[in-house]
């Protein structure tokens, strides 16, 4: 059954996706060639309109050098209305600059700057 919830979920996973892909920098044809899938699949994938099985998840995460804890949404990233914030790509480049490639500096980074954009939205409205 599907609900906004469930939506919302696939969407943050396909971001999360996304992001660690482009961290990789593996395109959208690589990583469905070494996954065995179509560009098409990882583009819905990454958009949260297909729902892709874990195991499938499991070895994106293998295949980007990542844990699949990463892929995963935590609570925090749509529980209670906070909703998703979306990084543009000026932003990215400056947090994969100051990380130097070290994916955990990479990933609090990315988590204060959205919590920090989050509560900049909310105290707009």
């Amino acid at each position: 059954m599907r609900s906004p919830e469930h939506d919302l979920f696939y969407r943050v996973i396909g971001d999360h996706i996304r992001e660690a892909r482009g961290r990789k920098r593996m395109s959208q044809t690589a990583l469905a060639e070494k996954l065995s899938l179509s560009r098409v699949s990882i583009v819905n994938i990454e958009k949260g309109r297909q729902r892709a099985p874990v195991h499938v998840l499991w070895q994106i995460a293998e295949l980007l050098s990542t844990e699949l804890a990463n892929i995963i949404p935590r609570r925090t990233e749509f529980v209670d209305g906070a909703g998703v914030v979306h990084l543009d790509s000026d932003t990215v480049a400056q947090i994969e600059a100051a990380a130097k490639g070290d994916p955990a500096t990479h990933r609090k980074l990315t988590e204060f700057i959205k919590m920090a954009k989050s509560t900049n939205r909310s105290a707009i409205s």
